[in-house]
């Protein structure tokens, strides 16, 4: 069980999710803490650009930017995303006194985690996968009944089949985040005493 590909790989994943909350969570409780809580109020337009500049990684994919490998542009998306999402989530902070700023920073978590943890557990999974299946002598193509692997197999080939699903959820995902993040600032423009 703990040679399993979803033990190995997710676990340690998903404890680096946990750890990036842990950590906005404390940040905003120290800001808090020190009386600097207004610095939480920048952060927002801050982990904002992060996000944006996270896309470059998409208009790589495009190939709207033609230099440079997918690998950099992957990194850059990844370490982009995280670092905004702790902005975002420090400048949410824990006030509940807003519907459309929590709804779209609780979907931020969510397409953070469908997309940086998805896209890594996808592309390591394939590669173990394929790895087993060739230890165990079996054609790596479509044709290959994956239930002739031995049980401590299935769960690895199960993981990897559902994980191939992410796409499909993330892209709509990020649609709607980018919609809710606009209504949000274009609320802060409307109500903003411009005086």
């Amino acid at each position: 069980m703990w040679q399993s590909v979803l033990i190995q790989r997710a676990l340690p994943l998903t404890l680096s999710y946990l750890l990036l909350l842990a950590a906005a969570l404390s940040i905003d409780y120290l800001l808090h803490v020190a009386g600097l809580s207004w610095i939480g109020r920048y952060l927002g337009p801050v982990g904002t650009v992060f996000l944006v500049f996270s896309f470059v990684y998409s208009a790589r994919k495009q190939k709207l930017v033609t230099s440079g490998t997918m690998k950099f542009f992957l990194r850059i998306h990844c370490n982009a995303g995280w670092v905004g999402t702790l902005m975002i989530m420090v400048h949410s902070g824990v006030h509940f006194n807003a519907l459309i700023p929590w709804a779209a920073t609780t979907l931020m978590l969510v397409v953070t985690a469908s997309g940086h943890v998805g896209q890594y557990l996808l592309r390591k999974l394939r590669e173990e996968v394929r790895m087993k299946k060739k230890q165990l002598g079996l054609a790596d193509s479509p044709e290959t009944d994956d239930f002739r692997v031995d049980q401590p197999y299935f769960w690895d080939l199960v993981t990897v089949k559902t994980m191939e699903q992410w796409r499909t959820i993330h892209m709509p995902l990020v649609s709607f985040l980018l919609a809710l993040t606009l209504a949000h600032i274009l609320s802060i423009a409307f109500f903003l005493n411009w005086r």
